[in-house]
């Protein structure tokens, strides 16, 4: 399922849901709450948003803000406020969400001041600050980070972090290079460094996206979209666990599908409206804004796009949208 919500002025207090099963049908969701109007999404978990103040909702517009963030269900309603913090005026960024539906367990991680990882937890009286991460820079910025079954991965030009997160401070677990397919991009001339990275990788600017599978896997997808055709193009490599800092291009997905925004795969015949084998994405997966279409699904076997819905944006005039697994039983 996707949801669309307003990012600019007229602000919404409320979202439009889209299920690709029903194809012809758009829900609203019901009221918000003001707060949401005058917020932004920064991440998602299930059917919960994580939410922070637009920079120009913010009563004191210096370069230095203390952020108050919280965590709505987009289907209940319930709420969860979180400690304030001070940073520059991106407040948290690379934001990852957890929560546990049943038990109310929760966790926020991301960075800010550029480059600071802190992260908050159910129990916890403040934002800690964890040294122990790397510390994004110019030629290793963080490019994406996921957290799965209590291991956070971190992704940067160089290489592949995983962290596990049972203690109270993580761990580095382990670590591979992934300079032979993602590090030219920091050196656009070393095109000999790596022979075996295909040409069309050193040649073009792709986004590198992290995926952790259903089976525990690793992925790395580059993406690449062509604007001027209005074609998209994906290669898909996983890690080569039988050999030291491998990586392999893979073409099929088998019975799974990538929600490329949350960082996943799922079981195709466990989702109902899921097609296996393809890739749900959004504009913001890209960076970039559509006027009349926000959603989309490569699918590997065509290579080719579909629109699921033409009227998910247009229906609220400047919206952004994602896609998300939403939590209907509340055991």
């Amino acid at each position: 399922m996707s949801f669309a919500y307003n990012k600019n002025i007229p602000y919404k207090n409320y979202c439009l849901l889209f299920n690709p099963e029903d194809k012809e049908k758009l829900y609203k969701t019901q009221h918000l709450g003001d707060d949401f109007a005058k917020s932004i999404v920064l991440a998602t978990y299930r059917s919960w948003l994580l939410m922070q103040p637009r920079y120009e909702e913010l009563e004191d517009q210096t370069l230095d803000q203390e952020f108050h963030l919280y965590i709505k269900d987009l289907l209940t309603c319930e709420r969860i406020n979180l400690p304030a913090f001070e940073s520059d005026i991106f407040g948290l960024s690379r934001p990852i969400l957890w929560i546990d539906d049943k038990t109310k367990d929760y966790l926020v991680i991301g960075t800010i001041n550029r480059g600071t990882m802190v992260s908050f937890k159910k129990g916890d009286n403040s934002w800690k600050k964890f040294p122990e991460l790397p510390k994004s820079s110019c030629t290793d910025m963080c490019l994406n980070m996921i957290y799965k079954d209590h291991k956070l991965h971190y992704l940067d030009y160089s290489n592949l972090y995983i962290y596990d997160f049972f203690g109270e401070f993580p761990r580095e677990a382990f670590r591979i290079s992934v300079r032979e397919f993602v590090g030219y991009a920091t050196n656009p001339y070393g095109y000999d460094e790596f022979p075996e990275v295909p040409l069309k990788l050193k040649l073009n600017r792709y986004i590198y996206n992290m995926i952790v599978t259903v089976r525990g896997d690793v992925l790395i997808v580059a993406s690449l979209h062509f604007s001027m055709a209005e074609t998209w193009e994906f290669i898909i490599c996983k890690m080569d666990s039988s050999k030291v800092n491998k990586w392999e291009e893979i073409v099929s997905l088998g019975d799974e599908s990538i929600l490329l925004g949350l960082g996943i795969t799922v079981l195709a015949k466990d989702m109902e409206g899921i097609t296996c084998n393809s890739i749900y994405f959004t504009a913001d997966d890209f960076y970039e804004d559509y006027e009349e279409n926000e959603i989309f699904i490569y699918n590997l076997d065509t290579n080719k796009v579909e629109i699921p819905h033409q009227f998910v944006s247009s229906s609220i005039p400047s919206a952004h949208a994602r896609w998300f697994l939403p939590t209907f039983k509340r055991d």
